[in-house]
C-alpha cells in the first residue's frame, strides 16, 4: 500500500512551526513506544521515576505538583508503577496521613538506565550528527522553548504576521 501523502514533498514547504509540531509529536511517540517496550513505562511514568531518583522519597502531592498533574491524576499513576514493582507508597511516621512514595531497587536501575539514555545524547538524525549543525539546532530549540514558556505569543498573532504566500505543490498537513 503506497502512503497518501510523500513526506518529502509535502514537508518541505510546510511552515517551520508546523514542522516542530510534527517532529515533537513524532520524537515522542518514538519515546513512548521506547519506554514501554524496553522499561514497561508509560512518559508519565518515566516523568515520575525521574523525579524520585533526582529528589528522592517524596510526598504524593509534592510529585503531582512537579509533574504538574493533579494529585488524582497521580494516583493512577503510581498505581500503576507500585503494581510493576518500580515505586512503594509508604505512610509518613509522623502523619499517618501523608504518603510518601519512594523508588523501589527495580525503580533505581530502570531510571538510571533512561537516564543513561538520555545522558548519551546520540544525535537522532544526519543532520544532527555534524557537531556545527548540531548547535544551530539546539540554540534554536533553546531559544524556541524559552520565547514559547516566557508567553511571548505575539509572534504566533495573525494580526501582526505578513500573509503567507501560497507554495508550489499545493497544500501542506
Amino acid at each position: 500500500m503506497e502512503p497518501l501523502v510523500r513526506f518529502p514533498d509535502v514537508l518541505g514547504h510546510a511552515p517551520l512551526g508546523r514542522l516542530i509540531g510534527i517532529a515533537g509529536h513524532l520524537v515522542e511517540q518514538y519515546w513512548g513506544r521506547y519506554l514501554a517496550e524496553r522499561h514497561g513505562l508509560s512518559a508519565a511514568g518515566m516523568r515520575v521515576l525521574m523525579l524520585l531518583a533526582r529528589a528522592g522519597d517524596s510526598t504524593h502531592r509534592e510529585v503531582a505538583e512537579h509533574c504538574f498533574v493533579r494529585p488524582a491524576t497521580l494516583t493512577g499513576i503510581v498505581d500503576t508503577l507500585e503494581r510493576d514493582g518500580f515505586v512503594e507508597r509508604r505512610r509518613d511516621t509522623a502523619d499517618r496521613r501523608t504518603v510518601q512514595l519512594a523508588l523501589t531497587d527495580k525503580g533505581r536501575e530502570h531510571a538510571e538506565a533512561v537516564l543513561a539514555v538520555m545522558r548519551s545524547d546520540p544525535p537522532l538524525t544526519s543532520v544532527d550528527a555534524d557537531p556545527a549543525k548540531r548547535e544551530v539546532i539546539r540554540e534554536f530549540l533553546t531559544e524556541l522553548i524559552t520565547t514559547m514558556s516566557d508567553g511571548e505569543g505575539g509572534r504566533l498573532n495573525p494580526s501582526t504576521q505578513e500573509p503567507e504566500e501560497p507554495r508550489p505543490g499545493g497544500r501542506t498537513c
